[in-house]
């Protein structure tokens, strides 16, 4: 299980890679800059998950887990074609660019990022598919196969190995997309249809990464059907077994659909706990990024130069991250479940302490640009801090969060944990950019408002901690 299992998480991860940087790359060309995604995040991606959980919810119940794991890749890929061969080539016509010149003088400026959002409403759904895709595919479908085919005696050696196929594509993803945007150059091509021809090949491996998902998860589900006493099965006849026992006492079935999804969150401690988790991971996470890209900006203010520094991160983040999965089945084994999950957040409290503290510092001393002599040890810093709080999420944190879900029932394994992955990751982006928003209005910079981001970051890391030692 564990070859097929890491296999489809590396093309999961590959088609990821190259979606982040597609659609990071049309937003930002298109709107200007990135001042424009906390809109996006607010208005577009929160009510887009808020609808698929509630789809979600209402076909897991007819359909079954297996059958909605084709649905949703068939979904993606579909929509990525309809992209690629008709929205992108005829965005010219489809964008209302004199509407969005009108708005812009009718409308106060303050909602330029709104116009923006509805100007390139095609990069703005591709976004939207490009943010769920993480939350959906690699968080909801990838690990609820997991769960399904794994005992919980075999998880603290399965799960913190799989992550290994995510970062190997990672690494090779970069090579990837460095290949294809520096030297890849097709003959006959016009230079303005350059960027055209590469959005189609980078597509085109999209899909072909969902068609090798589709086939890996079913011959990870035909080889289970084949042993009668695999997880699977014994899972499987344990939920036939309950929902008889219901009928046969007249249980009253729960309706289907977003409240359904999160009464699970609600009425369950263990997904309670789980739901706080999720939520207050992306909202540190945010904080912390938000304070580092910030500096970093002041550094490398060129984007070839921001982009280069980012993609060497992401290079070492993929190394350090590969070194804590191999050592993770250890921990486990040695510091227990607990001790393993407390080390993420206890790390990101530690950690974020020793930025934060030397970042007020410079900022009261007049450090904070870019002639500094500080500033490049500080962004450093940052960069190390981050590398490891990624390694410690998805080594450690993950496998151990994903744990959990094996132990509980098949709708809390489903529509609870779509809740969860899908709506508490993106209510903690969400929350990530109403926050900096207000920082910004009232300190006038993110900079200045430093003394109030540590003070968030370790209330949010501390309730996380909390959440942990409840579960």
């Amino acid at each position: 299980r564990l070859v097929p299992m890491s296999l489809m998480f590396y093309f999961m991860a590959f088609a990821n890679s190259i979606m982040d940087a597609v659609k990071d790359t049309l937003v930002v060309t298109a709107f200007g800059g990135a001042e424009q995604i906390p809109y996006l995040t607010v208005y577009a991606v929160l009510p887009t998950s808020l609808l698929f959980v509630s789809l979600f919810a209402r076909l897991s119940s007819k359909f079954g887990r297996e059958k909605l794991f084709y649905m949703a890749v068939t979904f993606f890929m579909c929509f990525f074609a309809l992209f690629t061969g008709v929205l992108y080539p005829m965005r010219d016509v489809l964008h209302p660019y004199e509407l969005a010149a009108t708005l812009a003088t009718t409308l106060p400026r303050g909602l330029a990022g709104g116009i923006a959002v509805f100007t390139n409403w095609t990069y703005s759904l591709f976004y939207v598919a490009g943010e769920l895709w993480g939350d959906v595919v690699l968080s909801l479908l990838f690990w609820g196969l997991a769960n399904e085919i794994t005992r919980v005696s075999e998880a603290g050696i399965i799960y913190p190995l799989l992550g290994i196929g995510a970062n190997v594509a990672q690494a090779c993803s970069g090579l990837f997309m460095k290949f294809v945007t520096t030297q890849w150059h097709p003959a006959g091509v016009a230079p303005e249809d350059m960027w055209a021809a590469k959005l189609k090949l980078f597509m085109t491996v999209v899909m072909f990464c969902g068609a090798s998902i589709m086939a890996c998860h079913k011959y990870i589900c035909d080889e289970a059907r084949k042993d009668p006493n695999s997880a699977m099965m014994e899972k499987q006849r344990d939920s036939k077994t309950q929902s008889d026992a219901d009928k046969a006492a007249n249980k009253k079935t729960k309706k289907a659909g977003l409240l359904s999804s999160l009464m699970y969150v609600f009425e369950s401690p263990e997904v309670a706990c789980l739901a706080v988790m999720a939520v207050a991971q992306g909202l540190s996470s945010i904080i912390f990024q938000v304070a580092w890209k910030t500096q970093l900006r002041i550094y490398r203010p060129d984007p070839t130069s921001y982009a280069a520094y980012m993609g060497d991160v992401q290079t070492y983040s993929g190394m350090v991250t590969g070194i804590f999965m191999v050592a993770a089945p250890f921990l486990f084994k040695n510091l227990g479940w607990k001790g393993t999950l407390s080390v993420t957040p206890k790390t990101v409290i530690a950690l974020g302490w020793v930025f934060f503290g030397t970042s007020i510092y410079a900022l009261r001393h007049g450090q904070l640009a870019q002639s500094s002599a500080i500033l490049p040890w500080l962004v450093l810093g940052g960069a190390v801090i981050y590398i490891v709080e990624r390694a410690a999420k998805f080594s450690l944190f993950k496998p151990a969060e994903e744990m959990v879900y094996i132990t509980l029932d098949e709708d809390s394994r489903t529509k609870g944990k779509a809740a969860v992955d899908v709506l508490g990751a993106q209510i903690g982006k969400t929350g990530g950019s109403f926050m900096q928003q207000g920082l910004i209005f009232a300190y006038g910079s993110i900079i200045g408002a430093l003394p109030v981001l540590v003070c968030c970051h370790s209330a949010i890391a501390i309730c996380w901690l909390v959440a942990v030692n409840a579960l």
